[in-house]
């Protein structure tokens, strides 16, 4: 048997990788289609991971400023496309959700897994679980999800080539929403 081999993480100013799935409603999503527009491409644990789930909240409220700057939003869960269907409030979501329980999108852009970053999220994320509680999202194993998948984030600008790459080294590290704008092509100046 072949030993897997493992993808090299993207850089700033490497290409995207290209790709073409299914996003949970079963709509084909092509990499292409996003040429010429940013792009912020988020890989998540899964539809159950209640910090995931915060991270999403928080999408949804800035939701219009990545509007208003021509940025769009692709979320990927490494969920089945039934389980993502069965995530309270996705009908409302007015972005793209990608079902990757085959892990094939994670493993094209280097997505990594580490138990050290659970540990590191558990020590210094007690904010971050406090607010998804009063969210609703309870911190909670679930049979079958993978508790070590590190979140990583892409944006990616109108010509493919990626602006910033963010593998995190716990769940709750993120790239501050205010700087996926300062890339966008049409930032809004606010007097």
């Amino acid at each position: 048997m072949a030993k897997q081999e493992k993808q090299m993480k993207l850089k700033v100013g490497d290409s995207a990788k290209n790709f073409s799935v299914l996003d949970y409603e079963g709509k084909q999503i092509r990499s292409e289609d996003y040429l010429g527009k940013s792009l912020y491409l988020a890989f998540f644990r899964n539809v159950e991971c209640a910090l995931c789930n915060l991270r999403i909240q928080q999408l949804l409220a800035a939701y219009p400023e990545f509007q208003k700057n021509g940025i769009e939003i692709l979320a990927v869960f490494e969920s089945s496309a039934s389980q993502i269907a069965d995530m309270e409030g996705i009908d409302g979501l007015p972005f793209r959700i990608i079902a990757d329980k085959e892990n094939k999108l994670y493993n094209l852009y280097g997505v990594q897994s580490s138990w050290l970053g659970v540990i590191k999220t558990m020590a210094t994320g007690k904010r971050e679980i406090d607010e998804a509680k009063s969210l609703g999202f309870e911190m909670r194993k679930v049979p079958g999800m993978k508790m070590d998948r590190m979140p990583a984030e892409f944006l990616i600008g109108p010509n493919g080539k990626v602006q910033i790459s963010k593998y995190s080294s716990k769940v709750t590290d993120h790239i501050p929403i205010h700087q996926l704008f300062q890339f966008a092509p049409r930032v809004l100046v606010t007097t």
